[in-house]
């Protein structure tokens, strides 16, 4: 995963970059606030199906309340499918209908990693909040990277369908379940 930033140099330091993830570019938003001396939690949102991080941003209304309470903050874009809807590859019932096979899990973990090299992110408070195709994928990282992910909450999706064959978490994450 590589990343891209302004050349703007601050009292000779160059700038913490601001855009992360290769092929799907998101902009990492960070509060006014923040103080590199300091571990700060890190939340993504996770859209649902045909629509975007910003969309659903627009539709959820996260992005002040968080940076209100000093976190970091990511609006990441799912894959186009070959009918132009925006999707995440969460489980078997929700959303790859093209079977791409795309890792979402690995994009995220990825974008996780990227910002976690560049700030002091604090390893105990990394959250993801999804709406449906997205809250599939929120327990799809939860299943997958339960070392990473503190907590999810989610509204009107779900999980695997046979969550003790199918979810390996390494560990208990924390979950808020809205439908």
């Amino acid at each position: 995963m590589g990343c891209s930033s302004s050349d703007e140099v601050t009292a000779g330091v160059a700038e913490p970059p601001t855009v992360f993830g290769d092929e799907r570019p998101t902009e990492l938003f960070v509060p006014s606030d923040y103080d590199a001396s300091q571990p700060t939690p890190l939340l993504l949102l996770l859209h649902g199906f045909t629509t975007s991080g910003l969309i659903q941003d627009l539709y959820l209304g996260l992005k002040g309340p968080a940076l209100e309470r000093g976190m970091l903050y990511l609006r990441p874009d799912g894959t186009v499918n070959p009918d132009g809807s925006r999707f995440w590859n969460a489980t078997p019932a929700c959303c790859d209908f093209h079977n791409s096979g795309v890792d979402d899990a690995a994009y995220l973990r990825g974008l996780i990693d990227e910002v976690r090299a560049h700030y002091n992110v604090d390893a105990k408070r990394i959250y993801l909040a999804g709406h449906s195709n997205g809250h599939y994928m929120a327990y799809r990282m939860a299943c997958d990277h339960a070392d990473v992910i503190a907590a999810i909450a989610g509204l009107a999706g779900g999980m695997y369908a046979k969550p003790d064959e199918q979810c390996h978490a390494s560990e208990p994450v924390h979950t808020l379940h809205m439908h």
